[in-house]
Parts: C-alpha cells; sequence; structure tokens
C-alpha cells in the first residue's frame, strides 16, 4: 500500500486520526501517538507528527517513488504486535534525514516504520539479517 492512498489531505491535526505505536521509537519513550500529514500536493512527503510533543517530528516517506524495489519483510514478532491478520493493510514509511539540499538526503531502510491501516497502530522495525542501509540517498548525486 502506498502512502499517498492512506494519508489525509489536510494539514489540522486535530481532525486527523491518531496513529498508535505499539511501543515507542527508540529514544522517544514518551512519544507513542501521531499523526500523518501530506506535505506537498504529489502526496509524496509527510510529516509523522507528535501528539505528546508539539515540537516532535519526523519527515517521511513512502518509498515507492525512491525506491521501487524495496520490499522488506516484516517479521512475525513485530506483525504479532500490530495485531496484523493481512499485509495488505500495512502502510510502511521511511523516516527520512534531510541536511541540507535535497541531494543531501537520505532514508532509513533499515528499520521502517509499519503501519496497520485498518487499526492504524505501528511498530518502527528493525530488519534483522538485512544489509540495507540506514541512510541510502534518496536521488543520485
Amino acid at each position: 500500500m502506498n502512502a499517498e492512498a492512506a494519508a489525509p489531505v489536510n494539514t489540522n491535526t486535530g481532525d486527523l486520526p491518531t496513529i498508535e505505536f505499539v511501543c515507542p521509537m527508540p529514544g522517544f519513550v514518551g512519544n507513542r501517538r501521531f499523526v500523518l500529514v501530506r506535505m506537498d500536493d504529489s502526496g509524496v512527503l509527510f510529516s509523522l507528527r507528535s501528539l505528546d510533543d508539539e515540537n516532535l517530528r519526523f519527515l517521511v516517506i513512502s518509498p515507492n517513488p525512491f525506491f521501487p524495489e524495496y520490499e522488506p519483510e516484516i517479521d512475525d514478532a513485530a506483525l504479532a504486535m500490530l495485531g496484523a491478520g493481512e499485509t495488505s493493510n500495512l502502510l510502511v514509511l521511511l523516516i527520512v534525514t534531510a541536511p541540507g539540499s535535497i541531494t543531501e538526503a537520505t532514508a532509513n531502510l533499515l528499520a521502517p516504520i509499519v503501519v496497520d491501516t485498518d487499526t492504524r497502530r505501528a511498530i518502527q522495525t528493525v530488519l534483522t539479517g538485512s544489509d540495507l542501509p540506514v541512510r541510502a540517498p534518496l536521488v543520485s548525486a
């Protein structure tokens, strides 16, 4: 499933459905509730905004436009934590680091965020046994 299909159109976070992390992302223990806000008209760039800390947000993307071959294998433990019965209901998002220009932007392919679109439960999972990079360039230099 791509992020565009599941993403909300407006930017008023009070009107958006809450995504709840079943366990907090590493380093962000007090933050479990987020909303996903589309940041551009093309539906490529999103902000994952914390409802627990108004200053915390992550830049995220759907992998398809940048990494069309990316098909992470989500392990059974992560699926069980989500309570996901169907993998077709899963939305995969990648956290982007953008220190300057687009040519410097990278995506974390090793630890995607997985959201069950039915329950709106999420987890950031590390793909064990994978050699995928933590900093994959979004565009060729």
